[in-house]
């Protein structure tokens, strides 16, 4: 479930008290919408709460807006007390080596919708810090944000571009698959059931 930004804390507070009554639809909690002047931080409280009721955390850090590594610092150091579970696009992290290697070291997923950026930035540095990301060991996962707004372009459409300009291998597309994975919060049940549907997709198609 994401809180809007752009409406008040309070606004934010109340939404996630009437969503307990959900809670067993819900596992986590999420912050989105216009960034200027609204950091992650201001809706530490709820965050906290979110953390303390077992809920995965996580918040939008838009590629290019204000303040964007400072944004991406806040997600992954501070939100919930310790950081969030994950980062949803940061691209912009790239521009800071401490912030990459943290985002290393605890194992935090980033959400990355290629469509989306390209709308708005350059192609080949969209393209770039992604395989930046990749290459320096960080779990990305390739999603699509929201596909009526973005050209009716789903995941699979993320994911051919993903593969076309960053010159991803069949093995790399499988790395990206095992990654998102690992970060995503389904039931282990859900999880093993989709590892042992991408085996059989390396064994039959994948030949290294």
């Amino acid at each position: 479930m994401c809180l809007l930004r752009d409406e008040s804390v309070e606004s934010a507070r109340e939404h996630y008290e009437a969503a307990l009554e959900y809670r067993d639809m819900i596992v986590g909690i999420g912050l989105d919408s216009n960034e200027d002047q609204r950091p992650p931080l201001m809706f530490e409280e709820i965050f906290q709460r979110a953390r303390e009721d077992g809920f995965g955390l996580t918040a939008h850090c838009d590629v290019g807006k204000a303040y964007p590594v400072e944004n991406c610092r806040q997600v992954i150091c501070s939100l919930g007390k310790t950081g969030a579970d994950r980062i949803d696009h940061g691209l912009n992290v790239v521009e800071d080596a401490e912030l990459m290697e943290m985002l290393r070291t605890k194992g935090m997923g980033m959400t990355i919708c290629p469509w989306s950026y390209i709308r708005h930035q350059p192609l080949d540095e969209v393209f770039q810090r992604i395989r930046q990301l990749f290459d320096a060991g960080i779990l990305i996962s390739i999603a699509s944000d929201d596909p009526a707004f973005m050209e009716d372009t789903w995941v699979l459409e993320n994911l051919l571009i993903v593969r076309k300009f960053c010159n991803f291998t069949d093995q790399d597309m499988i790395k990206l698959t095992e990654d998102a994975l690992r970060t995503c919060w389904a039931s282990e049940v859900v999880k093993q059931e989709i590892v042992r549907e991408l085996q059989d997709v390396r064994k039959k198609y994948i030949h290294s």
